[in-house]
């Protein structure tokens, strides 16, 4: 997280305690499901069994972040969480930010996780959830058993970010190396690493860095890799309201996009010039190619992966979803809603179910 997000949300503490009980931050978190495991567990002997263990290694879209909050009329737990994590903002840069003044980018990315995790909705997830249409779910109901999922998802994640990623599951079997390596690794990295400007080389830097250690600590693993979906549409919506009793009245897309600083890298953004809109469809395509090239080689060339022995499955973005999915953005004007996230487990189960048949 950039210091200027930090600074930048200073204001909305206050703002948000105008419009939302103070006594609403204190609300309980939803626990997580008795299946999810954390990376900083650490499991006793008889929580490890033979089942199906998988690995998701996603971002914030894929904890389901803010999904049962409505545009322009959220619910209470939006703006208790808002409070709670805007706070935590802003007593980080008065106190510890002053004594670390020029952080790390790494440090940067963790404060991510640390300060908004709690708006992650991991019960509404396709891919950690308990809802019809979540994939341990769907297994459990194809299986009779209930699989086990470690959730590597993190706020803001990207492929950028990978080694961090993977440095916490080494830890992680560092202290349970008894346990199974993993069935099925789902990566679920969205458009971060488009909305960070990365060049076409660097990412690709990123993605093989990615994979030649994943694939050297789950050789055997089924690999499902989601391609990266199109921001753009969204970065280029009429500005809507978000949240209707702001301090100052409505809130808008628009302003929270500012606190945040969404989408100011890309040169995307409404009325945009055309130049820059299509130097960014150029870009994207490019870090989807990326992608979907990198997915052969995991099957195909044992020089650059050499330790791999399982199978990759590229799943390419849904043609029109972004488009539409527009239409279903939660109040925090980023997120999807819940109607996507069904509409994502089971495009995905259509993926994984005959995966797990096999």
């Amino acid at each position: 997280m950039r210091r200027a997000h930090l600074i930048g949300c200073s204001w909305l503490v206050t703002s948000t305690m105008t419009f939302a009980d103070a006594s609403l931050a204190q609300a309980p978190h939803e626990p997580l499901p008795s299946f999810v495991v954390m990376p900083d567990d650490q499991l006793a002997a008889y929580d490890v069994d033979n089942h199906l263990f998988v690995a998701l290694f996603g971002d914030s879209a894929s904890m389901a972040t803010m999904a049962d909050a409505k545009m322009g009329n959220p619910n209470a737990h939006f703006y208790a969480d808002y409070v709670e994590s805007i706070t935590k903002t802003v007593l980080y840069e008065a106190t510890i930010g002053k004594l670390n003044p020029h952080p790390t980018e790494d440090q940067q990315h963790e404060l991510l996780q640390t300060n908004f995790g709690n708006m992650a909705r991991i019960p509404l997830s396709p891919y950690l959830g308990v809802q019809s249409y979540s994939l341990p779910v769907l297994i459990k109901q194809l299986t009779g058993f209930q699989p086990k999922v470690y959730n590597g998802a993190q706020m803001g994640g990207q492929y950028y970010f990978g080694h961090l990623y993977l440095d916490k599951f080494a830890k992680f079997y560092e202290r349970n190396p008894f346990h199974k390596k993993p069935d099925l690794v789902i990566v679920n990295f969205n458009a971060m690493d488009f909305m960070e400007n990365r060049s076409p080389e660097r990412y690709q830097q990123s993605v093989r860095a990615f994979y030649s250690r994943l694939t050297a600590m789950a050789p055997y693993a089924t690999l499902v890799i989601t391609g990266m979906p199109d921001p753009m549409p969204l970065l280029m919506a009429p500005d809507r309201v978000a949240v209707p009793h702001g301090p100052n009245g409505p809130v808008k897309c628009s302003d929270l996009y500012k606190i945040v600083k969404f989408g100011n890298s890309t040169g995307v953004y409404p009325g945009a010039p055309e130049s820059q809109l299509e130097a960014a469809r150029q870009r994207l395509a490019a870090l989807r190619g990326i992608l979907e090239n990198e997915t052969q080689l995991l099957n195909h060339d044992e020089s650059v992966y050499p330790h791999f022995k399982g199978q990759a499955h590229y799943v390419a973005p849904a043609v029109g979803e972004d488009a539409s999915a527009i239409d279903h953005v939660a109040a925090d004007c980023i997120h999807p809603d819940q109607t996507v996230h069904a509409a994502i487990g089971r495009r995905m189960w259509g993926v994984i179910e005959p995966l797990i048949q096999q």
